[in-house]
């Protein structure tokens, strides 16, 4: 009798033992995931619309995003925090430090006007042939042409172009240099303006993005696990 009722305690203290390991690993794990984003990690408001859809992509509700200050993996793609001279800012990487920059005809029409699409080429560290880049975070290719106008035709007194064999124009980036886009390019002020920025001003890259103004963390902790990935 007495073995039998030591067995049944010892299944009930290995069940009450598993079910006390299922929920306490969750609540340790998001635990040490806020305490990981908040001692680590800096957390900025984003305003405006410049990197729609990825960011405010309603335009009403304010979306926030943790950034990392190690810039040693900064690379193609990544969304910065830039500090400016006035403000603070957000944007894409495009090019970077020994790159060079073009935007141009691509001799491709563009189905939904009588005009031809343009498109970024880059020519990586300087070297090599320019290759178109790919950008699937932009909804509108058309905006391209906007972009060309706005990169050869304004502030051109902040922008050293280089001309190769075929006429071409474009600028070269210098080793601290970075060239950096929003992803709303008909609503952005950005690199296109006002030419390469320095490197060193970057604070750091978004690693996680928290949206609608609610610390959502099962979306950050999706986004850690590789489950949900924003562009």
């Amino acid at each position: 009798m007495q073995y039998v009722l030591y067995k049944k305690n010892k299944v009930k203290s290995l069940v009450k033992g598993i079910i006390f390991t299922i929920i306490c690993i969750p609540i340790v794990f998001l635990a040490g995931v806020m305490f990981y984003c908040n001692a680590f990690l800096e957390y900025y408001p984003i305003s405006g619309t410049s990197m729609q859809p990825l960011l405010n992509a309603s335009g009403i509700d304010q979306d926030f995003v943790y950034v990392s200050k190690n810039k040693s993996n900064i690379t193609y793609g990544d969304v910065i925090v830039y500090e400016g001279e006035t403000n603070t800012i957000i944007k894409r990487v495009i090019a970077m430090g020994g790159d060079n920059i073009m935007i141009k005809d691509t001799n491709v029409a563009d189905e939904n006007s009588a005009n031809n699409l343009y498109a970024i080429y880059i020519q990586y560290n300087g070297e090599g042939e320019f290759v178109e880049l790919k950008e699937d975070y932009i909804q509108n290719k058309s905006t391209y042409k906007i972009q060309y106008n706005q990169l050869y035709n304004t502030n051109l007194d902040q922008k050293k172009f280089v001309e190769d064999l075929n006429g071409n124009k474009y600028l070269h980036l210098e080793e601290d240099e970075i060239f950096y886009m929003g992803d709303n390019r008909l609503n952005s002020y950005d690199c296109v303006d006002y030419g390469p920025m320095e490197y060193k001003n970057i604070v750091g890259k978004v690693v996680f993005i928290v949206h609608d103004n609610n610390f959502k963390l099962f979306d950050v902790v999706k986004q850690i696990l590789g489950i949900y990935k924003w562009k």
